[in-house]
């Protein structure tokens, strides 16, 4: 990480230490002493409670409540559903308060989440956990011992259920956490609310760089974004054509030099033993359908938020197969193929295109020919070099937000490491 983050005052043990010995294995210069066991009942100033409010109530203006699903992330007030302050008042168990941990106790065991001060005070229902801590310990630092590996261990200990894994509140309570004293937990929360910090604004920033991909792509299909010549005049208006005439078979089957792909949502193709961990392709594939770089590929199968299938480009700069149900096509340019492959990335923009030709067979089969699938029109634009001035941008765009994606694995990592080490 080539950020301030990463220059610690800290100092590295000459080994980990047993466990009997209770300090980390790295510590920021200056602490020394023994970290302490305690009961999470031990750290807070509230009794820790859960929540009663039922969910799936909703008056505009009212008390907001929280749920488990609204811990998996960041919570936000405009996200929240609301009950009666008349309803809140008389079943309210967990008023929770900015500071206070909000903790899953079902399902997600272990999820938490700080209330936001942009949340003044807000519910619970059945389900989450109020953990409100004392003012001799930093609700930061608990926050994120409860996500460290040794806790999280100790509380799946005591969670029950086979298919429905919840842990009650007394044993919640007794779950134990390890931590120095308040100088030094403050000394911790504070450098890893730094990290969060970034990786919060390099998610921002992501959302925004895809929020503007979505609208680049609505403005170029209306007409609104056009993109000019090298003398700075307008290419030819787009016209509706027939997918026959920009997209073409060439047929071509497996050499037997060829490695299985198949077509993922995300990851569009790739390897099958990257992907699934083996080859699920048949012994023989002589007739395996070749999938050339910045071919077009059609699954037709149901996939997740795809049911009528996944339309992606190949990016592979080599020759793959994938499996011979597959329809691959050669777009007229590779820019056309990237536009197509942007395109297609929206759930709503395959279901547009495919709902009206596809026929579906017993137990969700997709029955579509390729030569069906060619056969609507879209708009698009007619001048090669356009296409592929559009498809460069957009590249340029996917490799921001690429960029963008890594650096947040990479902050991600950073903490989780620091996590393993910082902490008991």
């Amino acid at each position: 990480m080539n950020t301030a983050l990463t220059h610690i005052e800290i100092e590295k043990q000459q080994a980990r230490p047993e466990f009997g010995r209770r300090v980390p294995a790295l510590r920021f210069k200056g602490y020394e002493g023994k970290w302490n066991f305690f009961k999470l009942e031990e750290i807070v100033n509230k009794k820790i409670s859960y929540g009663i409010v039922q969910a799936g109530v909703h008056i505009d203006g009212g008390m907001p409540y929280i749920k488990s699903k609204d811990i998996n992330g960041p919570i936000k007030l405009d996200t929240l559903e609301r009950t009666s302050d008349e309803i809140a008042k008389k079943y309210i168990r967990s008023e929770v308060t900015p500071g206070d941990i909000i903790f899953s106790l079902r399902g997600n065991i272990g999820i938490s989440q700080i209330l936001p001060d942009s949340i003044k005070v807000a519910n619970l229902t059945q389900g989450t956990a109020r953990i409100s801590v004392s003012k001799n310990f930093a609700n930061y630092f608990i926050y994120q011992s409860l996500h460290t590996l040794p806790v999280i261990k100790r509380i799946l200990c005591v969670s029950k259920g086979s298919t429905f894994q919840e842990i009650s509140l007394a044993d919640l309570r007794n779950v134990k956490i390890v931590s120095p004293n308040l100088p030094e937990q403050q000394k911790i929360a504070s450098f890893l609310s730094a990290v969060d910090e970034k990786i919060q604004q390099l998610t921002k920033k992501k959302a925004l760089l895809e929020r503007y991909k979505k609208g680049v792509m609505q403005q170029l299909f209306s007409g609104q974004l056009r993109f000019k010549d090298e003398n700075g005049n307008p290419y030819p208006d787009w016209k509706p054509r027939k997918m026959s005439e920009v997209l073409f078979e060439h047929k071509l089957n497996s050499t037997g030099n060829e490695e299985v792909f198949s077509v993922s949502v995300h990851k569009g193709l790739v390897n099958q033993v990257e992907h699934l961990g083996r080859v699920f392709a048949a012994k023989n594939t002589d007739n395996y359908n070749l999938v050339q770089p910045g071919d077009i590929v059609y699954t037709k199968s149901p996939t997740g938020s795809f049911p009528l299938g996944i339309i992606k480009q190949s990016k592979v700069d080599e020759n793959v197969i994938v499996s011979p149900l597959y329809g691959i096509f050669t777009p007229e340019t590779e820019g056309l193929g990237y536009i197509f492959n942007v395109f297609f990335e929206s759930p709503i923009n395959v279901k547009n295109y495919l709902a009206s030709i596809i026929q579906k067979g017993a137990k969700n089969t997709i029955n579509i020919t390729n030569t069906t699938f060619l056969s609507k029109k879209m708009k698009l634009p007619v001048s090669k070099k356009e296409q592929n001035r559009i498809g460069d941008f957009l590249k340029e765009i996917d490799g921001k937000i690429s960029k963008t994606n890594n650096q947040i694995t990479q902050t991600q990592t950073f903490k989780k490491g620091l996590l393993q080490q910082m902490f008991i």
